[in-house]
């Protein structure tokens, strides 16, 4: 189900803006037209992310230094293997709405 999580008047070009939900954190990432969202955590160590080195559209993860394509989640390095989630969102008018499961 899609649920608001944010505005589009809220993100800052190259900037991560943090939302939480119910159930996780979400990191949204304004590139040019593009919207990145994510869950704001590192696959390796549970660590928050979105405190990492963003350089582009890959986040370095502040704890270990394991790095992230914010496009399609892929770790880039070690000592991540597995990829953070990317999360699906759509814009309704204003709205930055993301696909949350209940």
């Amino acid at each position: 189900m899609y649920r608001k999580i944010a505005e589009l008047n809220e993100l800052e070009e190259g900037k991560i803006l943090v939302k939480e939900t119910r159930y996780q954190t979400i990191g949204l990432l304004k590139k040019g037209a593009e919207i990145l969202a994510f869950e704001d955590i590192c696959t390796h160590d549970g660590e928050l992310i979105s405190n990492g080195v963003l350089n582009d559209t890959v986040l370095e993860c502040p704890r270990h230094k394991a790095r992230f394509d914010l496009k399609t989640g892929k770790p880039l390095c070690m000592p991540a293997t597995e990829a953070i989630p990317v999360i699906k969102i759509r814009i309704s008018g204003n709205d930055i709405e993301a696909f949350l499961e209940e």
